[in-house]
């Protein structure tokens, strides 16, 4: 069994990258970003949240309003924190219960380096690409300005901190069939 984590820089290509290995290896990718939108969800998480910054962060229906959620915790350090210590261990302890399940998995994390790598992670891949690139892509998939990318940046580890838990790095910088070849390597390395 092996479970392979990937994170890396926003807009580099994790999900892209975490979706070819889940192919090459027939196994399922478990997404942090999907997850950690479910509990989201969870009553008594809004309950934490909404009893820190008020009712104005959840609509009508009582669910959270994702906009005023990120100017909170992309604006000040110190809710940030607290943000994450709610949600980050929730979010890896339910990718811990659903990796558990299966011979093989890919876990797309990109708050890994912030998280702390578990001892049932086996491999991390940490994926990267030029500010260019990644500003492009969060451009057009997210409709980011760059001035938005490098905010978010802001609150996390540096990049030099954020490589110290990762075993491989893969740049994804050209062609989908470059990257392939790349994840195929990886693979073969490690031998799976």
């Amino acid at each position: 069994m092996a479970v392979i984590a990937v994170t890396g820089d926003i807009g580099a290509g994790k999900s892209t990258l975490s979706r070819m290995l889940a192919r090459l290896m027939k196994c399922p990718v478990f997404d942090a970003d999907k997850i950690a939108a479910e509990v989201w969800t969870r009553p008594e998480v809004l309950r934490v949240f909404s009893q820190r910054w008020g009712d104005d962060i959840l609509d009508s229906q009582g669910n959270i309003i994702r906009p005023k959620i990120a100017e909170k915790i992309f604006t000040d350090d110190e809710e940030h924190k607290f943000c994450n210590s709610v949600i980050h261990p929730l979010v890896m302890n339910e990718i811990h219960r659903l990796t558990a399940g299966n011979s093989d998995s890919v876990a797309e994390i990109p708050l890994l380096p912030e998280t702390g790598r578990p001892e049932w992670i086996d491999r991390v891949i940490y994926v990267t690409a030029d500010f260019g690139i990644r500003a492009e892509r969060c451009r057009n998939s997210r409709g980011w300005t760059d001035d938005e990318l490098r905010r978010r940046e802001k609150f996390l580890l540096p990049q030099s901190e954020r490589l110290r838990i990762c075993d491989y790095v893969i740049r994804s910088e050209n062609s989908l069939s470059e990257l392939k070849a790349k994840a195929v390597k990886f693979l073969q390395e490690i031998e799976i």
